[in-house]
């Protein structure tokens, strides 16, 4: 990390980071990932929002708009991007493990990456790449170039690491893609106190479960935090019975979508769960799953009063992930 300041009152800083899981950014082509500045201000922008102190939402707007801009002013802060070896690739990814699971009366195998990335790829492509956008591939290194005005200083760090720490960019960054590795902003401290929102934020009902197994691969350490969610979501309810499920992830796609509840088909939730691999300081890989939940609602005029519903889901999901990973935070 380097801190270089040209002017008064504006800091410059870059972060050399590493690519730890597969990365597929959007771009002008679908199929093709870019490395470009605006995923980046998105990622500091939500994750500023999650760290944001207080439940005035008014006051919260203005410091937002102040900082990363709005329809009436530009943002303060700048990211440019250099993606020294970061070139995109089209290939398909490990497998990892694989599980079993019944579908029509038969049983066969499907790879949880995949299960994780569904959307990326193309299940019945039987010859060539199966996966439909190139990616940027593990171990592939770039810098992010922040310069931002002092007085937003502590802001911007602080949803650098929370980035860094929790999340990804790009796409199915909550199923754990696009994670990244920089030891200068690497800070698992999470912030457990204040009530609910009602948006996805640090609070006191946080839960960070990160004591999951350490492997010599990336594939592997994702797929231990991926079979965790995926065991722990199914566990919920009966097969092909989507109410509690639907708490969790929305939309769900399924041919038995009529038995979702109305209730929460209207409104599209985010899921309060990220999935995150983490490169250790022995350079191995390890996962982690960060719950944020927030004060769930189907709608402005919501009367379904189902929020219990959902801690009560959301609930029965940790139970199950502390179960196999031995422990919370």
């Amino acid at each position: 990390m380097f801190n270089i300041s040209r002017f008064k009152d504006v800091e410059k800083r870059e972060y050399e980071c590493e690519v730890v899981t597969p990365l597929f950014l959007g771009g002008a082509n679908p199929k093709v990932t870019e490395l470009r500045a605006p995923p980046i201000k998105a990622a500091l922008r939500f994750w500023w929002r999650a760290l944001y102190d207080g439940c005035d939402i008014v006051k919260m707007a203005a410091r937002e708009a102040e900082i990363f801009g709005s329809t009436e002013k530009k943002s303060v802060i700048t990211v440019q991007l250099n993606p020294l070896n970061a070139t995109p690739v089209l290939k398909d990814l490990p497998a990892g493990k694989k599980i079993m699971v019944t579908s029509k009366g038969k049983t066969f195998p499907i790879s949880i990456v995949e299960y994780l990335a569904y959307g990326l790829f193309n299940p019945g492509q039987k010859t060539g790449v199966k996966y439909l956008k190139s990616h940027i591939a593990p171990k592939s290194c770039f810098k992010i170039i922040v310069t931002y005005p002092k007085n937003v200083g502590t802001d911007i760090i602080k949803a650098m690491k929370a980035m860094i720490t929790f999340g990804g960019i790009g796409s199915r960054s909550r199923n754990g893609f696009g994670s990244l590795h920089c030891s200068d902003l690497f800070d698992q401290t999470i912030k457990k106190q204040g009530n609910l929102k009602p948006f996805t934020a640090f609070s006191n009902e946080s839960i960070l479960f990160d004591k999951f197994n350490t492997y010599v691969s990336w594939e592997d350490a994702l797929c231990e935090i991926g079979t965790a969610y995926r065991t722990a979501r199914l566990a919920l309810e009966e097969r092909h019975k989507f109410d509690k499920r639907g708490f969790v992830a929305m939309p769900i796609e399924s041919k038995f979508e009529r038995s979702i509840p109305q209730s929460i088909k209207d409104g599209r939730h985010a899921k309060p769960y990220f999935l995150h691999v983490n490169k250790t300081h022995d350079g191995k890989y390890q996962g982690q799953i960060l719950f944020l939940p927030y004060l769930y609602k189907t709608g402005p005029n919501d009367t379904s009063n189902r929020f219990n519903e959902y801690m009560d889901a959301c609930g029965k999901m940790n139970e199950s992930i502390a179960t196999g990973m031995g422990g919370v935070k």
